[in-house]
């Protein structure tokens, strides 16, 4: 199967990475507008380069594209390739305003293509682990959920991420993975979001770089996030060492605490650990014991954590025989919404309900 990637920034090569160890890619064109990216995409791996988007749509021999530009790029490229008999993956956010995401979904729809959003944290081991928990009842209801997301600036000053133009929010960029896990777990829709953020500490940020940020779920649950991007130390890490490692001690946090009726679960990527609790009853009251612990070794934290290259392959394999998304485009716009409305709520000084959201009120 021939593919290409639209966009070839860093993650654009990362995905060409990717498919070169597909044995299902039997080539991939990289397109950009940019003669300099487009260099170093042929350096990635790429066995053709160009700057003509409408010579790759209207080449039927490439049947799928990544699509892996800015954020702000997402729709008119996901429009385009569905309309010309593409299968679609696209990189989170969809795009950045609920009036391009529905556009997105309806056309995927209407023309019964495939188009799936890269929300690459369902494959990753670090959290299908727990989603595996709770399928098999261990967890009983999942009712609560804390997420502590704490990390330094790692961005820079030059990034498109820090443009609202281009980036759209922080919330889409970078958190929506952050509250789709928990939709993912819980199973349920979230019907309100109530979001608080601080002034900014990094001052040539465009995006908010804090948020406080919580859910409330159709069935009862609840979900806080909190995330703090200036606070923990940055750094130019050793490469010759472990970064995990060095960063684990420094400020830098990302850790899950998931209460269920019958037990619960956390993650912590930095102890590089997953736990699991159990819920009993002794002669005193209540008891919560550990009876299951899950560690890894640095050399698996791709497929713990950010796993895109078993993204990659599974869509390839999807794609070729004949099989539906693995997170269908309406579950990704449920994600989508609750970006739009946390970044509302605070504009607004007020919980936002899912169902208030308007094209016209609801732009990332």
């Amino acid at each position: 199967m021939k593919v290409a990637t639209l966009g070839t920034g860093a993650m654009g090569r990362t995905v060409i990475e990717h498919l070169l160890k597909c044995p299902d890619v039997t080539g991939i064109t990289a397109y950009d507008p940019s003669p300099e990216s487009l260099e170093r995409a042929a350096m990635a791996g790429a066995a053709a380069v160009t700057d003509n988007l409408e010579g790759i749509l209207s080449n039927p021999e490439i049947r799928a594209v990544f699509i892996t530009a800015a954020n702000g790029a997402h729709h008119d490229l996901a429009v385009a390739s569905l309309r010309a008999g593409k299968a679609v993956m696209c990189e989170k956010p969809m795009a950045t305003s609920l009036e391009d995401a529905t556009a997105m979904v309806e056309e995927a729809e209407r023309l019964n293509g495939f188009l799936q959003i890269g929300y690459e944290l369902r494959y990753s081991k670090l959290y299908s682990t727990i989603k595996r928990w709770i399928d098999e009842g261990h967890l009983g209801e999942v009712r609560n959920i804390q997420c502590n997301y704490i990390c330094g600036e790692f961005w820079g000053r030059q990034s498109w991420r820090v443009q609202l133009a281009k980036a759209g929010s922080m919330f889409g960029e970078k958190l929506c993975h952050y509250v789709d896990l928990p939709r993912w777990w819980i199973g349920s829709d979230v019907t309100e979001v109530y979001t608080l953020s601080s002034p900014n500490v990094v001052p040539y940020y465009e995006v908010r770089d804090n948020y406080h940020t919580t859910c409330r779920f159709a069935n009862g649950a609840a979900s806080h996030l909190t995330f703090m991007m200036p606070f923990a130390s940055t750094s130019k890490t050793d490469p010759l060492q472990d970064m995990i490692d060095q960063q684990k001690d420094d400020g830098h946090e990302l850790r899950y605490l998931i209460m269920g009726s019958k037990g619960g679960a956390s993650t912590n990527l930095f102890r590089r650990e997953i736990k699991r609790w159990t819920y009993g009853e002794d002669e005193r009251g209540f008891t919560s014991t550990i009876v299951d612990e899950v560690t890894w070794k640095p050399e698996e934290d791709h497929c713990f954590f950010h796993n895109t290259q078993d993204q990659a392959h599974d869509i390839i394999r999807r794609i070729r025989d004949g099989l539906p998304p693995r997170l269908s485009p309406r579950d990704a716009l449920e994600t989508m919404k609750i970006c739009i409305a946390a970044d509302l709520s605070v504009e607004l000084e007020r919980a936002v309900a899912i169902e208030e959201l308007s094209y016209g009120a609801a732009v990332l």
